[in-house]
């Protein structure tokens, strides 16, 4: 009885943030779910196994947890400590990824490490340590970065996403490379740098990044994406499929399971369109429940940022919102395929699409997130302890005072 008293009385405010795990758990479900409806033909052609790509993403869930909890129990400082030591990881694995016979080639692109049965797609894991050296950049050079009238102290950040962008688009993977270096650039404002040099920086990308869009597969892929009924037999056909699997999901959807272009007739179904079969099955509704889901993980990011930062714990500030800006990113980007807003960029939906990596990496970032609202909120808690023990000491000497009166 005593324990279970005990246990009733935590406050487990303090230790989770129950709205983001709530989103958190709601979307992992959602895409056990939708993984098991697109990917049933798929697998069962591939493997003999309607079940394969199901079971393979069950377990990720597991290990990915299991990940998180031993993170969540590492202090927010133990990250911020080790500094550049960071930037050496992302180099060497961008360049091991690289190398013949260590990187592995899948659809003429070379992104993942292979170890034993289980490959890491790199980039994955790279843009939540260079969101954990960017923050860590910024705490020890924010001053320098809000007030010096020079662009010295941003060479250093900028070569380093440069670096970074132009490994990744080696593999190649240019929506890696966007979603890295536009999250930079949103994290450097937030650490203070003028919008006047971010929107010069910015241009000064796009200029660079338009003609390597254009150059080879991404040029027909862009072709297509202008127009994608006159290549809807060629280049255009995952676009077009895209788009009548929406068209048909109407408002309430056609029922799971019962989504017909998951058929063998939209490519990449149960990864980089899983949207669209989502749109199919559960109709517009479905759309704004998952849309209202990934909103409110993000929102919540940014108020576990915005706590820290009130707190002084700037580090863990600039990392919530490092991982806010790049899930939400990563999400408008991936609908915007779908949809047909932007060109195919092969980026997954995160915790919704099949794939190992994605989904460890965005366990753990989850579970630094809550970590940074843990810690945020024992500093919280030890402040107010603090302030009351300094007032006893007064309201006892003011009662002695009037009972010696």
């Amino acid at each position: 009885m005593r324990i279970a008293r005990d246990f009733e009385s935590i406050n487990w405010s303090r230790y989770v943030d129950r709205d983001l795990l709530l989103a958190l758990l709601a979307l992992i479900g959602i895409g056990i779910v939708m993984l098991g409806s697109a990917s049933l033909w798929v697998a069962e052609r591939q493997y003999g196994d309607a079940f394969h790509y199901l079971y393979r993403q069950v377990v990720f869930v597991g290990l990915g947890s299991l990940l998180a909890l031993g993170l969540y129990q590492v202090k927010v400082n133990f990250w911020q400590s080790l500094g550049v030591k960071l930037l050496p990881i992302v180099l060497l694995l961008l360049v091991l990824v690289l190398i013949p016979g260590v990187g592995t080639e899948v659809k003429g692109s070379r992104r993942w490490l292979s170890l034993g049965p289980i490959a890491i797609q790199v980039s994955e894991l790279v843009k939540l340590i260079m969101i954990m050296y960017l923050a860590g950049y910024l705490v020890r050079h924010g001053k320098n970065l809000s007030e010096s009238p020079s662009y010295q102290p941003l060479i250093i950040p900028l070569f380093v996403l440069g670096l970074t962008g132009g490994l990744l688009l080696l593999e190649p993977d240019f929506g890696s490379t966007v979603i890295i270096i536009t999250v930079g650039l949103a994290m450097l404002f937030l650490g203070g740098v003028p919008m006047k040099r971010l929107v010069i920086l910015f241009v000064g990308a796009v200029v660079v990044m338009i003609p390597l869009a254009m150059m080879g597969y991404r040029g027909a892929r862009i072709e297509a994406y202008l127009n994608p009924w006159a290549f809807e037999s060629g280049k255009g056909y995952q676009m077009v499929h895209a788009l009548m699997s929406i068209g048909d999901g109407g408002w309430f959807g056609n029922g799971l399971g019962a989504g017909v272009q998951k058929l063998f007739y939209l490519p990449e179904a149960h990864n980089d369109f899983i949207f669209a079969v989502l749109a199919e099955e559960f109709g517009f509704i479905g759309m704004l429940v998952v849309l209202a889901l990934f909103g409110w993980l993000v929102y919540r990011a940014f108020a576990i940022g915005f706590q820290a930062d009130k707190q002084g714990q700037h580090f863990g500030a600039y990392l919530a919102y490092g991982i806010g800006f790049w899930l939400g990113f990563q999400v408008i980007l991936h609908v915007g395929v779908n949809l047909a807003v932007l060109p195919p960029k092969g980026l997954t939906l995160p915790l919704i699409s099949y794939g190992g990596s994605s989904l460890l990496v965005t366990l753990m970032s989850m579970a630094l997130l809550m970590r940074v609202h843990r810690d945020t909120q024992i500093s919280l808690f030890g402040t107010t302890q603090k302030k009351t023990r300094r007032r006893k000491p007064a309201a006892v000497k003011k009662k002695a005072v009037t009972n010696a009166s």
